[in-house]
């Protein structure tokens, strides 16, 4: 299901992405990144069941859709048809209660409020003109200097929901995840994410710490300050 899920989501088409200023030096932007208790992960969300009334489980996480500026609008809920008519739902964001190192979230709805909601087996017609898919954003090409570098392994949010960087992944034997800052305007119409960094500059950074705990050298992260 997930796999046809993105398909239909990169098929919306092209999403008029506003050109944003980027960090023009990720050795200032290191030191002046949040602290990582103070953000958590699209794939923290991705997959939580989600919980209705008092405990009853009406599916789950599917997608998130954030506008063309990086906030969280809503959540793309999929049931599979035991509580709730089978289908895709969106709740609003925020929640009622999300917790990244939880599997639950409620919403704050009774099941019957929410399964009265609009139902579609489409997702894609969830998502308005405006709209863009995390889903869709995960596994995203990046490009550095011209050339394929990497690919998108998770989106980093802050407190307020909003999408501040990312960690990519590198390929080969010497595979490296590192934390860089982002912005939707990188992302060109064909789903490629392009860096306005050198590859040097890059990797000199060093990873999210949860993500694989290493930094570009091998050696553990100290991501202690903000």
């Amino acid at each position: 299901m997930i796999n046809q899920y993105r398909l239909i989501i990169l098929c919306i088409g092209a999403l008029p992405f506003t050109v944003m200023a980027a960090p023009e030096n990720l050795s200032d932007w290191q030191d002046q990144r949040s602290d990582p208790s103070s953000t958590w992960t699209i794939t923290q969300l991705l997959g939580d069941d989600v919980i209705a009334g008092e405990d009853t489980e009406v599916g789950e996480v599917a997608d998130v859709i954030f506008d063309d500026q990086g906030n969280i609008q809503s959540l793309v809920i999929y049931s599979n048809g035991n509580q709730v008519e089978r289908g895709f739902r969106t709740i609003e964001w925020p929640v009622e209660v999300f917790e990244p190192s939880d599997v639950l979230l409620s919403i704050g709805q009774q099941p019957s409020e929410f399964g009265d909601q609009q139902v579609t087996l489409s997702p894609g017609e969830l998502f308005s003109q405006n709209q863009v898919s995390a889903r869709a954003m995960l596994g995203m090409g990046v490009q550095v200097e011209g050339s394929p570098y990497a690919e998108v392994e998770d989106l980093i949010l802050n407190e307020q929901g909003e999408l501040t960087s990312a960690v990519i992944g590198t390929d080969g034997i010497e595979a490296t995840n590192y934390w860089l800052p982002t912005e939707l305007g990188w992302v060109t119409p064909d789903w490629i994410m392009v860096l306005p960094y050198s590859q040097s500059d890059i990797e000199r950074t060093d990873s999210y710490p949860g993500n694989n705990g290493e930094g570009s050298n091998g050696e553990d992260s100290n991501h202690g300050t903000s």
